[in-house]
């Protein structure tokens, strides 16, 4: 919850700029942007160079930063690693790698062969 401070800002504020409770327009950021074309051409962005960053996708397709992220994050499950972009979710095969590792490493913490796992 906001300290009284907080909240007499606001209200200064709003009563400085707005005198009426009905919505501006912004053209910054529609809501349009989220379709399956814009998702489909980020995702081929990222496929022809992981190392893409916000500002380059942004500025190619012409949508505000809160949708690329959007995107990225929601509709791709990608997250940023080391300065690429990678897909969030593991495959079977990774699963399976990480499973066999976990294995060894506690038959070898078991076995007492080493105490540093």
């Amino acid at each position: 919850m906001p300290c009284n401070t907080t909240v007499y800002n606001w209200f200064t504020e709003f009563m400085r700029v707005h005198v009426n409770l009905i919505d501006e327009f912004r053209d910054d950021c529609l809501s349009t942007a989220l379709n399956n074309k814009n998702i489909d051409a980020v995702r081929c962005m990222i496929e022809t160079d992981m190392r893409v960053a916000y500002h380059e996708i942004r500025t190619s397709l012409i949508i505000c930063m809160s949708q690329v992220q959007s995107i990225l994050h929601k509709h791709l499950d990608m997250i940023k690693l080391c300065s690429r972009w990678i897909a969030h979710n593991l495959t079977d095969a990774q699963k399976t790698d990480r499973v066999t590792w976990y294995n060894a490493m506690l038959t070898r913490f078991k076995e007492e062969a080493s105490n540093l796992v």
